[in-house]
């Protein structure tokens, strides 16, 4: 039997059939003889902030005392002789020496070699003295090298004085950054405000209010300040707010409010908008804890964090004499306010603001738990939580705290991310709370208005006794005056306003949306009731409603107690929707499995690019736990069901289908437009076309009842299983984005259907409608159920589960155990990285050790995280036996006696070491034992090189992974190197920025303006994309070849494409600038690359701004004149043809004189000169075709065009007699809107202002410009004859918004404005809505321009939901609304009339309109609208 020495030299050279290069590679990588590839000549030398260096090894022999290998040399027979090696190694001459010569020149080769190897380790390496101080990292004690703390043993800084010196320096930089125009010495003269307010206070004795806000304070004032604290013995009032303090003066005011000789009873103490940070809070401390009058605090508007925050409630906690009733931290940085010691035992705080921080569902908990505990002591009755991140979790816990809470009056939570979930747990508990009178900022969340939101006011509204007539006027006046603004109009925060006292809240203020969703004034008027019921049941049955606590029960599983008058049994579900659903029979198994495919590529390879694409990635794992999560319902009937995922490769498809282990088969991928987008298991597409797909199902042992399909194409891919015989196929639609909640909210409700025994039919509209309810998502039309039938037919209506035994097991490996737990988890924003995923596994593939770096907030720990995580659900494939994260995660509790156990102990120590560890004996031996454990398995290892701070553990971790290295056993290490320490070429993979498409999406995903009710012109995170990225960009292969002033400026506003950066630029974006991102994401892409482009570019735009400028859209020209100005500054760049062909004749002639005199280098210089020339000219030439050219592809177009009216007319006139019936109506209504909400939508030629709206609130849509001159259109002329002075009146006091050189501009394109309620003479409506579309009748653009439709598409969307939100606002309730087209006839006149149509249709579908009237421009666009109804399956009246 071979021993493994004799295995391992098998393996060498011609045993592997390697020869040449290859053989000499694999001698390099394994350290070998390059002779004979058996003795191993090299040790490698691990090294964490370079690349790994290799080291000669020198062997003696034992037999005869010679050498195997001397000094990186096999002298085996063989291979090299001694005085061959020592030759080599230039230790002797060709001639030979002596033995004392050798030996000497021996000595000296040796420490030149050891110094050329680089044995001393560069984290070792200490700073000289006197050196640059630009290596010095701000806020750290970094080493500019290596990137690792330079502090020395036991944590202390090498140089104190060095900081003692920087410290003094920033104390004069900050003097010198307060003085203005004037010294320090000559700021407190006899005329300064500061001056005259103390010597006011100090002379009278008896002042009590100082108020020196927005006056710049100095060192020397605040010492003046403090030792007039003194003899200030009536000041109660101190108000410094916008001085421009920093830490360093707060702290000199706090040690003087601290003094035991200050007897100034100071009760209000306000340092409002300062910079005033942690360190300056906690210096205030001191004076919180012993002080016996404060009542109002407000610290709000600075830089103050978690620490901070918690000093200063600690400090009110520990006082023995706390009186502070009012404490405002709003608009800080604060995470963690308190760990729940100060609300459980406060009883003094009547009002606490804690907006526009970061204090999310942990500082929620932490709140709610601590009022808990104090709830018959606390007194606080004010708590403002809005711009906080609040999520379901806060709110159960805000519920599970007022449901036991009799203090609390008002509870602001506006701008959060609360969804129906949480609000259905609050309306829960309000059952049992008679104190509450207030939540403000509900419909600014992602919460069901129409239900939820309105049963919460209702019964808030119950708690309050009296509402005055004086209250109920004023509610309907500022209604009236909020009827007259425009959409985005409500995105804008007050800007100029006064901010308010220290006393005051600011909720109210900042809650924008709240104005804009505002239903019934408060009053309880227009309010529905909770529940409406008409099946006679019994009032007190509201209350059996409400949902208890937590998130387990779909809405639409609530069951509703009888009336004492017999009644049928009724499903709520079912009565709410209008459907009647069979009662499936009670389960036959007890058992049943989900068999979950995720494919997941993460890039593909495109030839005309030469470059790897990314394909968008999928939180797989959240995915998996919510099917585990919903699959425990099954307990409810006495059932279990089992969820096995595994990766979605061919060879697990086929053996799941051969083994027939399920009958319900959940596919997850992204997908691809023209295959089924399986994966190879290492990151790469593997695709399999629908008639493939057939011939594998046919081989299925078991038919599978259901496929659920998950993906961006869904729909392709379900019609692909569909035609491959499955008989039930649900299509969910993922976005691009990484955690899809929509999605994600639908699966979660359609299996728990599912898992409870309801009908396939059943479990799909209860999912519908539970994401409805929830408001995540408008498109409910993206989940389908195919094959599509009608709601009156029952052939989805049959169980899924539990109808057949399926196996025990299922095709996983019954050993495998699921060690995700050891990694930390994903982050919930992670997109754009797929490729440096890939990237990341190929280098893998081919390097022992992969370095990982890049900026910070480059997101290098995420997608660390990532690929350990892909690699760790994909073993198998990439033949690892373990994936270990070093050092650990703190949630991670290792078991004792593992190897994992030992890895942890052993970094742990490495860690915290500040000498050797290998002197220790327990570490030399946990060492041993990790390296046995590790004998025969293969293990990648992620290691974040940043913890390892000190010199030392820098130094012993190399010393543990070159051991690991050099052990012989196999494995990967990936190290996550220090940000910005390390030039990137020193790194495998740096992280860049992101792309342009992957900061759009992520800005979109967290921007807390990007809701399904947020910002008309974009409310997702999709909609979002496309409007940053048009068709022109997200067209290009490579886009980092393409660069335009637009996309520079929007990536800069959006945080410049690091992931950090782009997360704090959505969450902390103001309304104002974020309205100001929108309008330059309207302004046209440019894409110049030659001179003819660039001459077709300046010509196309600048007739596209005269046409505005004549339009009146004064807003749009100014954007295409900033266009116009960037074409301009690029005429420098792009030479003309003429000009190039002028320089090509020069070139030619110092060509001939170059060979005329014989310089042929300097010729052939000129000739590569010459050939560039020539491939600009036929650039040129070819970029743009001539005028003959240009008009007959005008003239061929025409011709096609003609063609297709013509061929249109044919079929029109020879279809059948029913076909005729529907389109040759000019008039039709249909049965809009979903099954929640019916809305009639009528289409006729008549003119809108010939529209009864009935009984309703009733308005009109006027398309106008950006001036809302009406009087440019013939039929706004008649409008507004008919309305009469009023209207004109009305219309011409229009506030505006931006002047313009061309006039005052008050609507911007894609935004709308409200006239009304009012009587406008011959009107049969009382509302006017003027909309600026981005088109109008007398323009056409041509097919292929795609960036023009795709304009259209955004703004007119944008422009519709803005009307339908001033519609709902104002309370209206039928709208006639006049087509917007390109030139009738004309190129894209049908595709603007259908997407017109298609828009309309479907935001109104989801809007409260009872009547929506279509006035079509002539009677064959009304039939033509008519065709399209009929087409998108409307149905007709």
């Amino acid at each position: 039997m071979a021993t493994g020495d004799q295995l391992y030299d098998q393996m060498a050279g011609g045993d592997l059939g390697m020869v040449g290069e290859e053989f000499e590679e694999y001698c390099r990588k394994n350290g070998l003889c390059n002779l004979c590839g058996t003795t191993k000549t090299h040790k490698r030398e691990f090294k964490l902030m370079k690349k790994n260096q290799w080291k000669s090894l020198t062997v003696e022999s034992k037999s005869d005392g010679g050498f195997v290998v001397y000094k990186g040399y096999c002298v085996q027979p063989g291979c090299f002789t001694l005085d061959q090696a020592r030759r080599l190694l230039g230790e002797i001459g060709p001639g030979g020496q002596d033995a004392d010569s050798i030996a000497e020149t021996i000595s000296l080769a040796s420490t030149s070699t050891i110094k050329k190897m680089g044995v001393k380790s560069r984290l070792l390496k200490k700073k000289k003295k006197g050196g640059s101080s630009s290596s010095k990292k701000k806020g750290n004690d970094f080493d500019g090298l290596t990137g690792f703390s330079s502090k020395s043993r036991g944590g202390k800084s090498r140089s104190s004085t060095r900081s003692t010196v920087s410290a003094s320096g920033s104390v004069s930089s900050r003097i010198s950054r307060d003085d203005d125009d004037r010294s320090v010495g000559s700021a407190m003269t006899s005329n300064s405000k500061v001056r005259l307010s103390l010597q006011h206070l100090l002379k009278e004795h008896s002042g009590t209010l100082l108020d020196l806000s927005s006056t710049k304070l100095h060192h020397v004032h605040i010492s003046e300040l403090v030792n007039s604290l003194g003899i200030a013995s009536t000041l109660n009032t101190l108000i410094l707010e916008n001085c421009k303090l920093n830490d360093n003066e707060i702290e000199v005011l706090g040690n003087g409010l601290a003094r035991d000789d200050a007897v100034a009873p100071i009760e209000r103490f306000s340092l409002r908008a300062n910079r005033l940070g942690n360190r300056g809070t906690v210096s205030l401390a001191a004076w919180f804890k012993k002080s016996k009058h404060l009542t109002e605090l407000d610290l709000s508007k600075n830089q103050i964090g978690s620490r901070g925050a918690t000093s200063t409630l600690h400090a009110f906690r520990d006082n023995p004499n706390c009186k502070i009733k009012m404490l405002n931290f709003a608009h800080n940085e604060i995470w963690d306010p308190d760990d729940g010691s100060f609300f459980a035992s406060n009883s003094s705080l009547q009002l606490l603001n804690l907006e526009g921080n970061f204090i999310h569902d942990e500082g929620v908990e932490a709140i709610a738990k601590g009022m808990i505990r104090n709830v018959d002591n606390t007194n606080l009755k004010h708590l403002f939580l809005g711009w906080n991140g609040i999520g379901d979790e806060g709110a159960i816990q805000l519920a599970r705290m007022f449901a036991s809470n009799s203090s609390l009056e008002t509870l602001g939570l506006g701008e959060n991310d609360i969804t129906s979930v949480g609000a259905r747990a609050m309306l829960a508990c309000l059952a049992s709370n008679a104190t509450l009178r207030e939540i403000t900022g509900l419909y600014h969340n992602q919460i069901d208005r129409k239900f939820i939101i309105a049963a919460i006011k209702r019964l808030l509204q119950s708690h309050v006794e009296i509402i005055t007539d004086e209250t109920k006027e004023d509610q309907r006046m500022q209604a009236a005056v909020e009827a007259s603004m425009s959409a985005m109009d409500t995105l804008a925060e007050p800007i100029g306003e006064k901010m308010p006292a220290p006393d005051e809240v600011s909720e109210s203020s900042l809650d924008w949306a709240e104005k804009l969703y505002n239903e019934g004034g408060g009053t309880g008027d227009g309010v529905p009731p909770i529940l409406e019921i008409t099946t006679g049941t019994d009032p007190k049955a509201k209350q059996e409603e409400v949902e208890p606590l937590g998130k387990s029960a779909p809405p639409v599983e609530e069951k509703v107690k009888p009336a004492a008058t017999p009644t049928p049994k009724v499903d709520i579900a079912s009565e709410m929707q209008g459907m009647s659903f069979k009662q499936m029979a009670p389960p036959r198994t007890k058992f049943d499995r989900i068999m979950v495919f995720q494919a997941a590529p993460l890039a593909y390879f495109n030839r005309n690019s030469s470059l790897h694409h990314a394909v968008p990635l999928h939180e797989f794992g959240h995915e998996v736990n919510i099917l585990r999560h919903v699959a425990k319902d099954a307990g409810k009937v006495d059932a279990e069901i089992e969820v096995e995922a595994q990766p979605a490769t061919l060879d697990n498809f086929r053996m799941f289908l051969e083994k027939g282990t399920a009958g319900v088969l959940h596919f997850s991928c992204h997908g691809h437009p023209d295959q089924l987008a399986f994966e190879n298991g290492a990151g790469y597409i593997d695709g399999l076309q629908p008639d493939a797909l057939k011939k594998i199902m046919a081989t299925s042992k078991v038919p599978i009842k259901l496929v659920v399909v998950n993906s961006f194409h869904s729909g392709r891919i379900g019609k692909a299983f569909l035609d491959a015989g499955v008989p039930h196929v649900v299509c969910c639609h993922h976005s691009e984005v990484f955690r899809d909640k929509a999605s994600g909210g639908f699966i979660k409700n359609l299996y728990r259907g599912l898992a409870m025994n309801k009908s396939l039919k059943q479990a799909f509209h209860m999912a519908q409608e539970a994401i409805r309810v929830e408001e995540i998502t408008k498109h409910i039309e993206r989940y389908v159920l195919l094959p599509r039938k009608p709601e009156d037919e029952f052939y989805h209506d049959i169980p899924i589960f539990y109808t057949r035994t399926v196996p025990e097991l299922g095709i996983a490996d019954p050993e495998y155990e699921d060690d995700s737990y050891r990694l930390p988890p994903l982050p919930r924003h992670f997109m754009g990285r797929e490729v440096d995923m890939y990237e990341i596994l190929e280098a893998l593939r081919a390097d022992d050790v992969v370095r990982l770096g890049g900026n910070r907030g480059s997101g290098k720990t995420a997608v660390a995280t990532a690929v350990c995580r892909y690699i760790n659900f994909r073993k198998k494939t990439f033949k690892y036996d373990n994936v270990f994260w070093m050092p650990p995660s703190e949630h991670v509790k290792p078991e004792e006696d593992t190897l994992f156990g030992d890895l942890c102990g052993l970094f742990r120590k490495i860690l915290e070491s500040d000498h050797n560890v290998w002197e220790d004996g327990d570490v030399i031996e946990c060492r041993e034992r990790i390296n046995i454990e590790l004998e025969g398995t293969r293990s990648l290892f992620a290691i974040d090189t940043r913890l390892f701070e000190t010199d030392a553990a820098a130094q012993n971790l190399e010393d543990f992974l070159g051991d690991l290295l050099n052990s012989g056993n196999a494995l990967k290490i990936i190290l996550i190197t220090p940000s910005d320490d390390l030039p990137p070429e020193e790194d495998t993979i740096y992280l860049k920025n992101l792309d342009f498409k992957a900061t759009a999406l992520l800005f979109g995903e967290v921007s807390r303006f990007i809701t399904p009710n947020g910002c008309p012109a974009a409310q997702s995170s999709d909609e979002f994309g496309a409007l940053m990225v048009p068709p022109s960009v997200a067209k290009l292969q490579d886009q980092t070849k393409f660069s335009s002033s637009r996309r520079t400026e929007l990536m800069g506003h959006m945080g410049g494409g690091n992931p950090r950066a782009i997360i704090k630029a959505a969450k902390q974006m103001p309304a104002s600038t974020f309205i100001q991102l929108i309008g330059m994401a309207n302004t046209p892409e440019i894409h110049v690359d030659s001179a003819k482009t660039l001459q077709a570019a300046i010509k196309r735009w600048s007739g596209e701004k005269e046409k505005a400028v004549k339009a009146k859209n004064h807003l749009r020209a100014l954007d295409l004149e900033k266009v116009l100005n960037e074409l301009d500054a690029m005429r420098s760049q792009f030479r003309t043809l003429d000009d190039l062909i002028v320089q090509e004749a020069e070139l030619q002639k110092k060509l001939e004189a170059a060979m005329s005199s014989r310089q042929y280098k300097e010729g052939n210089a000129i000739k590569r000169e010459i050939l560039a020339m020539k491939r600009l000219i036929m650039q040129e030439k070819r970029a743009v075709p001539d005028e003959n050219e240009q008009a007959a592809t005008d003239r061929l177009a025409d011709l096609q065009v003609q063609m297709q009216k013509i061929m249109q007319l044919a079929n029109n006139s020879f279809s059948s007699l029913d076909h005729l019936s529907v389109d040759d109506r000019v008039a039709a209504s249909f049965n809009m809107g979903s099954k929640y909400h019916n809305c009639e939508l009528t289409i006729s030629p008549q003119s809108a202002l010939e529209y009864d709206p009935g009984d309703d609130m009733g308005a009109i849509i006027c398309w106008t410009n950006e001036c809302c001159d009406v009087t440019l259109s013939e039929g706004n002329k008649v409008l507004m004859e008919a309305g009469g002075p009023n209207l004109q009146r009305d219309i011409s006091s229009l506030p505006g918004i931006t002047r313009t050189p061309w006039g005052l501009g008050k609507c911007g394109t894609g935004n709308a404005v409200i006239v009304g309620p009012g009587n406008y003479d011959d009107l049969l409506f009382h509302c006017i809505i003027l909309a600026v579309g981005p088109t109008s009748r007398d323009v056409d653009y041509k097919p292929e321009d795609e960036d023009a439709l795709h304009y259209i598409k955004i703004m007119l969307r944008s422009c519709i939901r803005s009307c339908l939100i001033l519609a709902k606002h104002s309370q209206v309730h039928s709208i006639a609304f006049p087509t917007l087209t390109t030139k009738m006839d004309g190129a894209t006149y049908d595709t603007t009339l259908l997407m017109f149509f298609k828009i309309l249709v479907e935001e109104a579908r989801h809007s409260d309109l009872n009547r929506l009237h279509i006035t079509a421009a002539s009677e064959n666009e009304a039939s033509k609208l008519i065709a399209m109804g009929v087409d998108m399956g409307l149905e007709l009246a």
